[in-house]
Order: structure tokens, then sequence, then C-alpha cells
């Protein structure tokens, strides 16, 4: 699996706001899997999870013309699946909380062993982070937030989230490298 290019995914949401309908696809391609995770990781199932990023993808064609183009296009196309996603929860009067664990399990049966390796080696370093540096790392790391972004969704100030930031991936390292020196 090619790794994430944000830039193409910019690309893509530039030319659909400038009436190129035939991007979409392109989103879908670009971006389809990591949507699809990240509802399902929310909503707990695959169906519901399929419905979030089926209605997702008619929200970024409708309000498109919203995205601008000095911004990150992944962070706000996984923003639009994390709401799709949550306003399904609200219309089947479900409470359910982010799972972020889920998306510390990077693994894929396309990975090359020493990617395998590092991914699963990722995986442990991460379950010894405490819940709140994962979701830092998550937000920071998965969804491609800023840290003003971070910010605003905790409701935090920017200095608190990168005060905090800083310390999940100090610790992250800090679990990584002893993974990699065991005793």
């Amino acid at each position: 699996m090619p790794p994430f290019d944000g830039g193409q995914l910019n690309s893509l949401l530039v030319r659909l706001k400038r009436g190129d309908g035939g991007a979409l696809d392109g989103v879908l391609a670009a971006a389809g899997k990591r949507m699809l995770a990240l509802a399902q990781g929310i909503l707990g199932n695959r169906a519901d999870a399929e419905d979030a990023v089926q209605e997702s993808f008619l929200k970024i064609a409708r309000s498109v013309h919203t995205f601008r183009e000095d911004t990150n296009g992944y962070a706000w196309v996984m923003r639009i699946v994390r709401n799709a996603a949550l306003d399904l929860l609200r219309k089947r009067k479900r409470r359910a909380e982010e799972n972020i664990d889920l998306f510390f399990s990077l693994t894929d049966g396309s990975y090359s062993e020493e990617r395998l390796n590092e991914a699963v080696a990722l995986e442990r370093a991460a379950a010894r982070l405490e819940a709140d540096e994962r979701k830092l790392i998550y937000y920071r790391y998965y969804l491609d937030f800023t840290v003003r972004e971070i910010a605003r969704e905790t409701g935090q100030s920017k200095s608190a989230v990168q005060r905090a930031l800083d310390r999940a991936e100090k610790n992250l390292k800090s679990f990584l490298e002893a993974g990699q020196n065991p005793q």
C-alpha cells in the first residue's frame, strides 16, 4: 500500500471545488480506507461505517465550496467523516465513545515483514500511553490535525495541547526504544 499523500487529496478537493465531478472518485481512492477506518472506530461496525462514509461523500460534494485551498484537506475530510458518524449515532439514539485504540491497529496484509514488525511495535508502544496521550497522537498523526485544530477539538489552549503532545510523543518514543532494547 503506497503511503498517504495529503497533497494529492488537496489537489483532488481543489479540482472538485472547481467543478470536476470525477475528482470525487479520486478522493475515494486517496482516502476511502482511512475514512472507513475512522467511521468504523466510532460506530463499531462495518455496515454503519459504510453508511457514514457514503453520507460523508455526499457532504463533501455538497460543501466542497467551503473548502479553503490553503488548509489541510485530509483533516477537513476526516472531520466530515467523524461528524457523519456521530450524526448516525445520534439518529440511532446510541451513545458511544470513539475507540481510538482501534486506530493504532496499523497492520495490513500488504505490508512487508519489516513494516509489519514496525507497525506491531508502534501498536504496543501506543497501548502503553495514557488514554489522553493516545488521543492526542491519534488527532495529530492519524487525523493530521494541527495543534490549533486539536485545541479547538479538545477545548484546551494551544500551549496546553502542545505541551501535552510533546509529552505524549516523548513517552511514545521512549516506549518504542524500550521495545527495541528489551532488558
